[in-house]
């Protein structure tokens, strides 16, 4: 009893390693992670966004033990449809097993089939079955609406933890009604990008001022919806605005609806309930949905391909919109620091050296569009 008391212990607090499921795996495996869209990536640079071409990923399985997988860099990854057309994707120079389609007017069509293919070295063979675009009527992103909410998170404060209040936004969108009660399969996702800037900047005539920041893993998270009605508001995620240095100058997250096949829904949804234990970017995922097979070989296969219809849109922090004045404090924290002996190098001084994400000076091309 005692063993079973402490384990549900664990499993209730579960904040800190993950578990070791010690599965060995006789035959070899493989994870692809791929979509394509009806949006290309011309079209998507007037939104405003970065764009993106449409990338294939490819990682070789091991047993599960908390490792991650191994990235597979010499694969040929190509494209094909239902009408004899096929495109080739180029191994990213940047990101090992990343495979990019470099065309900036592809994108998938009403009423075409595509196919996937990844060819490894060895000559091991993987397709998936054959994917159309969903029907999706007039399903553009709707009106977002924020709503201000006051939450509670612990935080540690001379080493015992505490619950403090939080005051942010939640960030909702109107999904469309539908009048036909057809099923629809949601998937929204964001992009996030903010200012940062060095406020004790001028202290050592630094010229790296202001930057524009980036992070993969803020706002990881996806949200879905099987929806047959519409006209009602859908939560996206909630954003800390006091104390979080995100908000204080610009913040602004692009959000892409698409709408997914039941089977690729089925998946994100199965990989939902996974994401706790690492998911699909920690660990390999098993025991989910997956439209490929080995054609050729043995190998397990994991992941999906599919094709999505995208609608996309910007959503950007209004402080006139708040009830309260965002207290930047920034300034206030860096001038604790001034005095501190040693060399002036970090984010109080240079806004690239700011530690939570990507910073750089450069801006987007789009910033002068929006």
């Amino acid at each position: 009893m005692k063993k079973r008391a402490l384990l549900f212990l664990l499993l209730l607090t579960g904040c800190v390693e993950k578990f070791d499921f010690n599965i060995s795996r006789e035959n070899a495996g493989v994870v692809i992670e791929s979509y394509i869209a009806n949006m290309s990536y011309n079209e998507s640079l007037v939104i405003p966004s970065d764009g993106e071409h449409f990338r294939v990923k490819v990682s070789q399985l091991s047993d599960v033990d908390n490792i991650r997988d191994e990235k597979i860099e010499d694969a040929s990854v190509f494209l094909i449809d239902s009408e004899g057309n096929e495109w080739k994707y180029t191994a990213s120079n940047v990101i090992p097993g990343e495979y990019v389609l470099f065309s900036n007017d592809f994108k998938a069509k009403q009423g075409v089939n595509y196919q996937l293919n990844v060819v490894l070295s060895g000559g091991e063979h993987f397709e998936s079955s054959w994917e159309t675009l969903p029907e999706i009527g007039n399903r553009e992103v709707g009106d977002f609406k924020i709503e201000e909410e006051r939450t509670q998170e612990y935080v540690y404060e001379a080493g015992e933890p505490v619950v403090k209040d939080i005051d942010g936004v939640n960030v909702s969108i109107q999904i469309p009604e539908n009048v036909n009660q057809e099923k629809y399969n949601y998937r929204w996702s964001f992009d996030p990008l903010w200012q940062y800037t060095a406020e004790l900047a001028d202290v050592v005539q630094s010229e790296r001022v202001i930057c524009w920041v980036r992070n993969n893993f803020y706002q990881k998270d996806f949200v879905l919806q099987e929806d047959r009605n519409g006209g009602s508001l859908k939560e996206l995620f909630f954003l800390k605005i006091k104390g979080n240095e995100r908000a204080f100058q610009y913040f602004s997250t692009l959000v892409n609806q698409d709408i997914l096949s039941d089977g690729y829904y089925n998946f994100w949804k199965e990989l939902n309930a996974q994401k706790d234990k690492g998911g699909l970017f920690d660990q390999p995922p098993f025991g989910l949905t997956t439209n490929f097979k080995a054609t050729n070989n043995e190998w397990t296969v994991n992941g999906y391909f599919g094709v999505v219809a995208r609608s996309s849109k910007r959503w950007t922090l209004d402080p006139k919109e708040l009830s309260y004045v965002i207290d930047n404090t920034i300034l206030e924290t860096c001038e604790l620091r001034i005095n501190e002996p040693g060399p002036k190098v970090d984010q109080c001084y240079f806004c690239d050296a700011y530690n939570m994400g990507d910073a750089t000076v450069t801006p987007p091309d789009w910033w002068n569009l929006r």
